[in-house]
């Protein structure tokens, strides 16, 4: 038979002891809600349409893309159909990294292809002159 064993506190013993297990309470919760990952944030199609200043079909026609595609964006379903569809921010941010350096590079040839075509129009004008 185990000896039973009585305790006895004074009011201030309690209220250390009952503050000492709240902060070890705490200590251990922290602990287990850090080796937790944290939940990604996701946004659907009219969501993603809406922070890429983009029409929310022009966002799922990026979807369809074939995956080498510099312009694919890439999607999570979530639950089997397309309302459950979504896009990650991490994706968003990285699509949209991709493409800048795209819009950048195609507005350099845009441009070059301008003045090229404008000073080929000065030449035809000069000539028939």
């Amino acid at each position: 038979m185990i000896p039973e064993i009585t305790l006895t506190f004074t009011d201030d013993q309690k209220a250390q002891l009952e503050q000492t297990i709240q902060q070890e309470i705490a200590h251990q919760v922290a602990t287990i809600l850090s080796r937790l990952p944290l939940p990604e944030v996701m946004f659907s199609f009219p969501q993603a349409a809406k922070l890429l200043q983009l029409h929310a079909g022009t966002v799922r026609a990026y979807t369809q893309l074939p995956a080498s595609h510099p312009r694919r964006l890439r999607y999570i379903d979530c639950t089997g159909s397309s309302r459950g569809q979504r896009i990650t921010a991490a994706e968003l941010l990285d699509w949209q990294r991709r493409n800048h350096a795209d819009t950048l590079q195609e507005s350099f040839f845009m441009k070059v292809a301008e003045r090229r075509a404008r000073a080929a129009s000065r030449k035809q004008r000069g000539s028939v002159l």
